[in-house]
């Protein structure tokens, strides 16, 4: 299994909005993609230019939620509660 979940917001604000309230939590809710593959300037040579629209929507609107066992449950309802209002 993987050791974060991976949740898809409904857009780039409220995955914004969401990691501005939860980044120094200290609660593991962090990006796991920061740009789709062809818009890393040092993989240009290995992946090349390519339109992909969905792939750059992805990486604009997902953030990761640790699954670590030293998230206990009252940290994760405070990342849910915040989620709720975003």
């Amino acid at each position: 299994t993987w050791p974060y979940l991976l949740l898809r917001m409904p857009d780039e604000a409220a995955r914004d909005a969401a990691l501005q309230r939860l980044w120094g939590a200290g609660l593991g809710v962090s990006r796991l993609f920061i740009h789709a593959l062809p818009d890393y300037d040092y993989l240009e040579g290995i992946v090349g230019e390519h339109d992909v629209p969905n792939a750059r929507a992805f990486a604009a609107t997902t953030l990761t939620i640790s699954n670590s066992p030293w998230l206990g449950n009252e940290d994760f309802e405070a990342i849910c509660r915040v989620l709720e209002t975003t």
